[in-house]
C-alpha cells in the first residue's frame, strides 16, 4: 500500500531525511556502534526467527517479505529461507545464510547471502525486533520474532490483512478463524476500496507447517478463493502473506478468554482513502455503548503535501461484542465506521471504512493504563518511525534506541530513504504525558510527534508535521 504515495506525486529523486543530518551513499553501512549501553550483545540474537515486512521496490511495485533464519548467537546466520511477493508475483523460495552484529543499545545489522539483503534492526528483547532494509532498490519495514518449537496452529485465531486487491486498490480484512486439523471455518469482514462486506462466512484448509514453520492457507469467502503462505511464530501467532491476485500481508493471533469490552483504549490505524494515505492515532473511553473522552491525531498524505489534523475530538457508539466481534460508529472529521475482533479483553484488531471517502484502514486497539505519567516513561526504549517525507519526495524509515528520563530522550538512530542512509547519529527528544496519555508537543529524533501511551512499556507515535507523514512506536527494551 505504500506505493500509493508515489502514485499521488511526481518523484524526481529520493533524497535523505533532513531531520537526521547528512547522508552516506556507500552501498553497505558499517555495523552499528556508539550509543547507550543497555546490555545487548550478539548472544541476544540466538535461535530461529520469523521475519516479515512489506514495502515498495524500484519499479513501484508493492512487495511482501516473509521468511525465517537461524542465528547462532555468535554473529552468524547458519540457515534460513526468504520469500518475496511483488504485487502477487511470487519469487522462488530462496535459501539464506549470512552474518549479523548486535550493538550494546540493541541496534543491529543483518546481512543475508553476502550483501544481497541488508537489514538494520533494533531489538526490544531477545524475542523481538523491528527492522528496515538498507537498499537502493527496495524500501521496506517489518518485524523479527523468535520462533518457538514448530507445531500445527490450532484454535481460534484473529486475523488482520492489509494491502491491495487484484486491481491495485486499497484492501483490508479482519476476522475470526477456527483451525482444527486441516479444516478452517470462521467469519471475515472485508473492506475493498471502501466497500465493506461484513460477516462473510469463511471456510478453508490449512497445510501443517514444515520444519521451518512454513505452511500454506487457503480461504474461501465472498464467493472467491484466497491463497496465502504463513510462518509459524508460536502457538499464539502466525504471520501471513498473500500468494495470488491480492497483494496482502498480516498476521493471526490466538484468541484468549474474553471479558466484555469497556474502559480506556488507545488505537493506531493505517491505510488509504480518496485523498491518499491515512494514519490515525488516538484514544477513547468505552462505557455502556457510548464512545466518550475521544481524541485523535491524523495525517492524510495527498499530492505534493499532506495534511495534519491535531487533537480532533469526537463521539460515537459501539455494540457489545459477540464471540469477540464488535462494531462502532464515530463522528468527527472522518465519520468512520469500525469493526473490531478481540484477541483478548486487552486487545482488538480493527478494520475501518467510509464508503463515501473510500477509506480502508486496519490497525490495533489496546486497553490503556491511564496512570502512566511523564515519570513512568523511564529507561531504555526502542524507537521506530516510517512513512513519507514530502520535503524530499521520498520514503523514510527510522530506528534507534533512546534512554528516557524525566521527559527527555537521548540516544542513537539509523535512518534511510532509498539509496541514502544515516547511521550512528546521536539524537534526542522530549515528551510530557497528560492525564489521558497524550503528549501533543513531543519530539523524537528531530521529528515533531504526538505520543499516546498504552502503558509504561508501549507508546504509539504519529508525526505532527503535514510534510512528514510518519507513524511508529516506542517500546521498552529488556536484554
Amino acid at each position: 500500500m505504500r506505493k500509493i504515495f508515489l502514485s499521488l506525486i511526481s518523484v524526481v529523486a529520493l533524497a535523505a531525511l533532513v531531520a537526521c543530518g547528512s547522508s552516506n551513499s556507500t552501498p553497505i553501512p558499517s555495523s552499528p556502534s556508539t550509543g547507550n549501553n543497555v546490555g545487548f550483545t550478539n548472544a541476544n540474537l540466538h535461535g530461529t526467527y520469523v521475519f516479515s515486512g512489506n514495502g515498495v521496490n524500484s519499479s513501484n511495485l508493492n512487495f511482501d517479505l516473509v521468511g525465517v533464519f537461524t542465528a547462532d548467537g555468535n554473529g552468524n546466520i547458519t540457515s534460513g529461507y526468504r520469500n518475496l511477493y511483488a504485487d502477487s508475483t511470487s519469487a522462488a523460495l530462496e535459501s539464506v545464510t549470512g552474518t549479523y552484529s548486535v550493538n550494546s543499545d540493541g541496534r543491529g545489522q543483518l546481512q543475508l547471502n553476502g550483501n544481497q539483503a541488508v537489514y538494520r534492526f533494533v531489538m526490544q528483547s531477545p524475542s523481538s525486533a523491528s527492522f528496515f532494509e538498507f537498499s537502493s532498490n527496495a524500501d521496506d519495514t517489518g518485524l523479527m520474532k523468535l520462533q518457538s518449537a514448530v507445531s500445527a496452529p490450532s484454535g481460534t485465531y484473529i486475523v488482520r490483512l492489509q494491502g491491495e486487491d487484484s486491481s491495485g486498490l486499497p484492501y483490508g480484512a479482519i476476522g475470526g478463524l477456527t483451525i482444527s486439523g486441516t479444516s478452517v471455518t470462521g467469519t471475515i469482514d472485508q473492506n475493498d476500496a471502501g466497500n465493506l462486506a461484513a460477516s462473510l462466512p469463511t471456510t478453508g484448509t490449512l497445510a501443517a507447517p514444515d520444519t521451518t514453520g512454513r505452511g500454506t492457507l487457503q480461504l474461501t469467502f465472498a464467493g472467491a478463493p484466497h491463497n496465502y503462505v504463513y510462518y509459524f511464530v508460536s502457538t499464539s501467532e502466525i504471520v501471513i502473506a498473500g500468494t495470488d491476485g491480492y497483494a496482502v500481508h498480516g498476521y493471526a493471533d490466538l484468541q484468549t478468554t474474553l471479558a466484555g469490552l469497556s474502559g480506556d483504549q488507545v488505537f493506531s490505524l493505517s491505510g488509504a482513502g480518496t485523498s491518499g494515505v491515512l494514519y490515525e492515532t488516538g484514544r477513547f473511553t468505552l462505557t455502556g455503548g457510548a464512545v466518550t473522552n475521544a481524541v485523535e491525531d491524523y495525517l492524510i498524505g495527498a499530492n505534493s503535501a499532506g495534511g495534519y489534523f491535531p487533537g480532533v475530538t469526537f463521539t460515537g457508539s459501539y455494540a457489545a461484542p459477540a464471540n469477540g466481534r464488535w462494531t462502532a460508529t464515530v463522528g468527527g472529521s472522518l465519520a468512520t465506521n469500525l469493526v473490531g475482533w478481540q484477541v483478548s479483553s486487552q486487545q482488538s484488531l480493527v478494520l475501518a471504512w467510509n464508503s463515501s471517502a473510500t477509506v480502508v484502514e486496519t490497525g490495533t486497539m489496546r486497553a490503556q493504563d491511564t496512570s502512566v505519567t511523564t515519570a513512568s516513561i523511564t529507561g531504555p526504549y526502542s524507537a521506530s518511525l516510517s512513512g513519507f517525507n514530502y520535503n524530499d519526495g521520498g520514503y523514510v524509515e527510522l530506528g534507534g534506541n533512546f534512554d528516557a528520563s524525566g521527559g527527555s530522550l537521548a540516544g542513537t538512530i539509523d535512518s534511510q530513504t532509498p539509496g541514502f542512509y544515516n547511521t550512528d547519529l546521536a539524537s534526542s527528544g522530549n515528551y510530557s504525558i497528560a492525564s489521558n496519555g497524550r503528549s501533543p508537543n513531543a519530539n523524537v529524533a528531530g521529528v515533531s510527534v504526538v505520543i499516546y501511551t498504552v502503558d509504561a512499556s508501549t507508546a504509539y507515535l504519529i508525526s505532527s508535521d503535514a510534510t512528514r507523514v510518519y507513524q511508529g512506536k516506542l517500546l521498552a527494551q529488556q536484554p
